[in-house]
């Protein structure tokens, strides 16, 4: 039998699925289930990529909170400052307030930094996902395959089976009425005791 070689003939174009919303399959228990023994190289480098996303996108997130909160806390005190600034031209609360709008500017610059970063985690992570989705199938509609393609082969195994089964059975039916008819013509040619003696000599 001509072995199949798992190649690139035999893997899915993720861009199939480029239609499809896929939820996050290493998010999903059944998938994670299916898969427990069976992932390949590239379904455990996938799953990586994605959990790496999902940290980084965590991450961001934090990041992001982390500087909102110091933007917020700028903007604070830039107001507490506003009435010794304009009020009484306080110079040391100008210098403060200069300080605080910098370090506003600075925030928003980092904000955007990191919006621009997270706007490209989406997609980033959509694409990873259909790239799984795309293995997971491979791997799903090829072993059915293989299965659909061994059932066969069972199928008719069984049925061969069955057939010498019945031959069997017919030959079994035909010694026990044999071996019936035998003892039936020796009890009437010796008798019953000399048959039993018989049965021992010969172990029957």
């Amino acid at each position: 039998m001509r072995k199949r070689v798992f190649g690139r003939q035999c893997r899915i174009d993720p861009a199939v699925f480029a239609s499809i919303k896929a939820p996050l399959l290493i998010l999903d228990p059944l998938w994670q289930e299916q898969f427990r023994n069976r992932k390949t190289e590239k379904i455990i480098s996938l799953e990586t990529k994605i959990k790496d996303l999902m940290k980084k996108n965590a991450r961001l997130v934090e990041t992001e909170q982390t500087l909102t909160n110091k933007k917020k806390e700028c903007l604070s005190q830039i107001r507490k400052l506003a009435g010794d600034v304009h009020g009484h031209n306080d110079l040391e609360a100008v210098r403060a307030t200069e300080i605080f709008k910098t370090a506003v500017n600075d925030i928003n610059t980092e904000l955007d930094a990191l919006g621009r970063k997270a706007d490209k985690l989406p997609d980033e992570m959509e694409e990873a996902n259909r790239e799984l989705l795309a293995e997971t199938v491979s791997v799903i509609y090829f072993s059915m395959r293989d299965s659909l393609t061994r059932l066969k082969t069972l199928t008719l195994e069984i049925e061969r089976l069955r057939s010498e089964t019945r031959r069997l059975t017919t030959e079994q039916t035909a010694c026990e009425e044999e071996a019936a008819r035998t003892y039936q013509l020796l009890h009437k040619m010796v008798g019953r005791e000399v048959v039993n003696i018989l049965d021992q000599r010969f172990k029957l």
